[in-house]
């Protein structure tokens, strides 16, 4: 798979919508369930993410890598009159393939400087990473979900992927 390049894009468990989370349910909310039923779409209140489409993007909860998409698009609200911010408190909307959207066992900084050496530490920063490594990360990944691997989306499940729907 070629891959435009690799970011990190923190998320705060101080943010509305996320504060007294855990992880688990951020990965089930905000990716499996959230993310796949608005089409591939994650708001942002703050900023965006200046990438080129086919970037992977690696979601950090809690000093961990919890979930991960490709990039399709960044949209600015803005863009669309003035006061959207003041309406939606969101600034703009990222947009995501959605089969692409995966959560999976959380992954700390031993786990990502298995994959590149020189990573120094999680943080509130969009980070960079060589896309040459992204092909070791995610050999190394365990418990991987993808977007109707019996996941519920609006109450719903995919009975060719949960046998337990019969």
């Amino acid at each position: 798979m070629m891959i435009a390049g690799v970011r990190i894009f923190p998320m705060s468990d101080r943010a509305p919508g996320f504060v007294g989370k855990g992880i688990e349910r951020v990965q089930r909310e905000t990716f499996l369930e959230g993310m796949a039923a608005r089409g591939g779409r994650f708001r942002y209140r703050a900023s965006g993410l200046d990438a080129r489409a086919g970037t992977v993007v690696l979601f950090q909860y809690k000093a961990r890598v919890i979930a991960s998409a490709v990039f399709l698009r960044d949209e600015k609200l803005a863009r669309r009159g003035a006061g959207a911010k003041a309406k939606t408190g969101f600034t703009g909307v990222l947009y995501f393939d959605v089969a692409s959207i995966r959560t999976f066992e959380p992954v700390d900084v031993a786990g990502m400087r298995k994959a590149w050496p020189g990573f120094r530490a999680f943080g509130h920063v969009k980070q960079f990473l060589n896309a040459a490594g992204y092909a070791g990360f995610r050999r190394r990944l365990r418990g991987v979900r993808g977007v109707g691997d019996g996941v519920a989306l609006r109450g719903k499940t995919n009975p060719r992927r949960d046998r337990t729907a019969r």
